[in-house]
């Protein structure tokens, strides 16, 4: 444990490295454990098209519940260890919200949500149909929290907070942890095709113009939640 009183910033690739391992590493014990429920959250599997990888089998239950137990312990471990190294929270960004800040990133958020449908019009691009069905599979309500809550709270806090904050403190700037954040939260999505990528990677972008240009994290995380809120319901509307 550091007993410095200063802040022990990670270095870029120490950051970069830290990440990579805590979001592979967490949820194989998790997915173990959860394993020893039953056969049940093993109900309903649905083949998804993870693009690069081929197709590959899910289980609704079982892989929300992996995700979402094993996000909160990851946002867990990371506050645990900024603790240690005596780095303040407050460098994540704010955590309160302005009615006034949250209008006018909403109505950005549905032009770039506009700009997006045309995008992916033109181009004659559609979401993966195996990723919908495992979205919408029962219990919905794992669906609904995965996507809307823990999604959008812990991917931000992980890569427009913390990542982010240690990043932005090198010789790359806030625009170069912009970037580099954005790059690597566009990876994890790696079940789109690349012409969908193109169109995370911008998202991502937007999100971090937000967190500089308001210094806040709640605001990422109240768009990002909004975003995923929307193609929550067109994927049970219309699909």
């Amino acid at each position: 444990m550091n007993d410095n009183s200063n802040p022990s910033y990670f270095g870029a690739w120490w950051a970069l490295f830290f990440i990579f391992l805590t979001l592979n590493l967490f949820p194989i014990p998790f997915a173990i454990l959860i394993s020893f429920f039953g056969d049940w959250v093993y109900s309903n599997p649905v083949i998804v098209d993870m693009n690069y990888l081929g197709q590959i089998k899910l289980h609704p239950i079982a892989d929300n519940l992996t995700s979402i137990v094993s996000m909160i312990f990851v946002v867990t471990f990371i506050v645990w260890r900024m603790k240690v190294r005596n780095l303040p929270l407050s460098e994540l960004g704010s955590l309160r919200l302005k009615r006034k800040d949250l209008l006018y990133g909403t109505a950005f958020l549905a032009l770039f949500l506009l700009l997006e449908e045309c995008y992916m019009l033109i181009l004659g691009l559609e979401m993966p149909e195996g990723f919908i069905a495992f979205m919408l599979s029962e219990p919905l309500i794992l669906g609904l929290l995965s996507v809307i809550v823990i999604a959008p709270i812990a991917e931000e806090f992980i890569f427009r907070g913390f990542l982010h904050s240690q990043l932005s403190r090198t010789n790359l700037g806030q625009w170069g942890a912009v970037t580099i954040s954005s790059i690597l939260w566009t990876a994890i999505h790696f079940q789109y095709e690349a012409l969908i990528l193109v169109v995370l990677f911008g998202f991502g972008l937007f999100l971090g113009y937000v967190r500089i240009a308001y210094n806040s994290l709640s605001l990422p995380i109240a768009l990002h939640a909004i975003n995923n809120s929307f193609a929550f319901l067109m994927a049970y509307y219309f699909y």
